[in-house]
This record gives structure tokens, sequence and C-alpha cells, in this order.
């Protein structure tokens, strides 16, 4: 299966991507409708790139789920390819790695941005 697709309900594919900033559910690079975007660390659920409500955000491997970067309850963190469930970096349980959690188009990202877009837009890791 290709990780980039996610179940929302029952028999329900949809194939997430990542271009300029804004994460998409089409099939292909750019195509889709609008499920959020990332600036500057932080998630928003608007439609381009730096506007919307924040839903979280990405400080020093560390995702929180704060509005604005640094800010917010720890909810896991990623560090060398794997991301764990503790409040600093390289603590915690494992939860899996970097890959399981792909965006196509997002691999140039730094791999906390990628985890958390995948968390807050797509389907809940913790």
């Amino acid at each position: 299966m290709d990780k980039s697709k996610i179940r929302r309900e029952k028999g329900d594919w949809i194939m997430a991507n990542f271009k300029d900033g804004v994460i998409r559910d089409g099939s292909s690079i750019g195509s889709g409708k609008a499920l959020g975007n990332i600036k500057d660390g932080i998630i928003r659920d608007g439609s381009s790139k730096g506007s919307g409500r924040a839903l979280g955000n990405v400080k020093d491997g560390i995702i929180r789920d704060g509005s604005s970067k640094g800010s917010g309850r720890a909810l896991f963190n990623v560090k060398g390819d794997v991301v764990r469930n503790g409040s600093s970096l390289g603590s915690g349980s494992r939860i899996g790695e970097v890959s399981d959690f792909s965006i196509r188009g997002m691999e140039r990202e730094l791999d906390a941005e990628i985890v958390a877009t995948y968390h807050f837009l797509l389907k809940k890791i913790v």
C-alpha cells in the first residue's frame, strides 16, 4: 500500500500531496481540495500558505498543540528518523518511523514537519 493513502472513513481512501506549503487530498501533486498548510513550523487548516486556524507547531523536533512556535503541550518528538511519544527529544516509547507518516511531495521538508502535518491534517498519531 502507498503510505500516502489515508483512510478517512470506511471504504474512503484519499491520497495526500504537498505543494508550495499546502497539503491537498488529490492523487497528483498540486491537485485536490486543500486540507491545510504549513508555514514556519506552524500547521494551519487554511487553504493557502499562512492562512487559517493554527492546529499545532514544530520546534526543534518536538511537535506541540499550541498556536505559536514552541508553545502548547508536547505531543511527541522526532529524532533520527524515529517518532516517539515523549515530551523531550529522544524520550518516550517508539511510535514508528518517519517513513510511516509520509506525504507525497514533502520529501525535502524537515522530518518533524512531515510527521506533524500527517498528525494534524490527515490522521491522529497519538
